[in-house]
């Protein structure tokens, strides 16, 4: 079984091979990868997975009928159970490098120590401000990866929330599955110009401007939706588009490098500018797809066992 804590690591002072911070499906697929290489991963987990909000993932390989993203999440920690990976629950608020190249990490204020660290730590969406955002995600009424989801819209009409060139966006790709789609700025003047505007007339897609006064859910998973003017949108499939907040502020601490938007650069092993830093998942600029994420740390966990291996890392 884990240890559910590092007590014994922390007392020695001994580090482990790797410190994966994230319990994300990159994170915990990292770990397990690095534990059936026989090396010792401690996994902390600050409980705040994207992949926990997901009702049901009908695009991830290997499950017909869909998984839960809780349901997943729970598969691999009982995969890493099996293997011994040690997991910590519990948030970082400190990370630095000791004189002699070990990384120190704070977990609540207690230290342990690692010769790597993959930063698997996610993002964090930006949603709507309704009472019950988050428990309209988890609920599969307010939804935010059309790549994910998209096949299921199934010609039924979409109403994207957003006011930026973000929104616009997401509309037109969402076109491959419907042919009712509006923009809906919650009161925001849209920040597009007028170019963008008469395009998207051509296109087909509307925008509605009017301040947002009710939602309701409907039996069948869709929203009916009541503006400030009295009108009205039914049994719409509602997308937020009002970006990301990727949570990379551990890793510029200790002087990873960034992209503009905040995530984290890395190159083709998913190796950081720090060295012996990585970075897997959604944190790391591209696609925020669950078997990306798992990609990224299955080819982290391969670089860091080869770093030890060489007597690099």
């Amino acid at each position: 079984m884990p240890a559910s804590n590092p007590a014994e690591q922390v007392a020695t002072k001994v580090p482990f091979d790797c410190l994966v911070l994230g319990g994300g499906p990159g994170g915990m697929t990292a770990a397990i990868y690095l534990a059936r290489m026989n090396r010792k991963a401690l996994l902390i987990d600050g409980g705040c997975s994207r992949a926990r909000l997901i009702p049901r993932s009908y695009n991830h390989p290997g499950f017909p009928g869909g998984v839960k993203g809780r349901d997943l999440l729970g598969r691999m920690r009982e995969q890493m159970a099996e293997l011994g990976v040690s997991v910590v629950d519990g948030d970082v608020t400190g990370l630095e490098k000791t004189t002699d190249g070990f990384f120190q990490m704070d977990i609540d204020g207690r230290p342990v120590f690692g010769q790597n660290v993959i930063f698997a730590t996610g993002l964090e969406d930006n949603l709507p401000p309704f009472e019950d955002a988050a428990d309209l995600v988890s609920s599969g009424y307010l939804r935010i990866c059309p790549i994910c989801d998209g096949y299921e819209i199934a010609g039924r009409p979409v109403a994207v929330i957003g006011s930026t060139l973000r929104a616009v966006a997401e509309a037109r790709f969402l076109k491959t599955f419907t042919t009712s789609i509006a923009i809906v700025t919650l009161g925001e003047v849209p920040g597009w110009d007028e170019a963008t505007d008469a395009e998207l007339r051509d296109e087909g897609i509307a925008v509605v401007e009017q301040e947002l006064l009710t939602l309701s859910r409907t039996e069948t998973g869709e929203l009916d939706l009541l503006f400030e003017d009295g009108s009205r949108m039914n049994g719409v499939v509602l997308y937020t588009a009002l970006g990301v907040r990727p949570r990379s502020r551990i890793a510029q601490q200790i002087g990873v490098r960034l992209e503009e938007d905040g995530r984290i650069t890395t190159g083709p092993h998913q190796e950081t500018n720090v060295d012996g830093c990585f970075a897997a998942g959604d944190v790391v600029t591209g696609l925020n797809q669950l078997g990306v994420a798992m990609a990224h740390g299955e080819v982290a966990a391969v670089a860091i066992h080869n770093r030890l291996r060489n007597g690099t890392g």
